[in-house]
């Protein structure tokens, strides 16, 4: 059985392992860090946001993984591509992507993982996935997304 790693878990991991990422809020039921990352030519600046799961909350993996937001640069569309103009992102009610890092249905991450052993670097993989889609159209990243422009 394995147990939801708490805030303080995550946030001393986070600080061992990803030094540029600095936490912006915290309690005792979530946490938001800022940083930097360079996976190929570009450096981005990121935002994680994390809430644990409620003790009385079937955890939901579309609800309650961390959300990784590109602050800067933006990131850029490619209209008319065959991967749709920004792949394997989540939009939120305003229009602003989120990365879609794994695929919630195989239970590639839960509560009870570390942010900095699994986000973080999957979201240094999926900038670099990018930047190489925005330079030759062709998403390397794999992923199950269906797209619609």
């Amino acid at each position: 059985m394995s147990f939801n790693k708490t805030i303080s878990e995550q946030i001393d991991a986070v600080a061992q392992l990803w030094p540029t990422f600095q936490v912006t809020e915290s309690d005792q039921e979530s946490v938001s860090w800022i940083g930097t990352l360079r996976p190929l030519m570009c450096q981005y600046t990121v935002e994680i946001a994390y809430r644990l799961p409620m003790p009385v909350e079937v955890p939901d993996p579309m609800r309650h993984q961390p959300v990784v937001c590109v602050k800067n640069p933006p990131l850029k569309h490619r209209r008319h591509d065959r991967e749709g103009t920004l792949p394997h992102v989540y939009w939120d009610a305003e229009g602003n992507p989120s990365l879609c890092l794994f695929d919630p249905r195989t239970e590639e991450w839960s509560p009870a993982a570390l942010i900095a052993e699994t986000t973080i670097p999957w979201a240094a993989d999926w900038l670099g996935c990018y930047e190489g889609w925005r330079a030759t159209g062709v998403w390397t990243g794999g992923g199950t997304h269906t797209y619609i422009d």
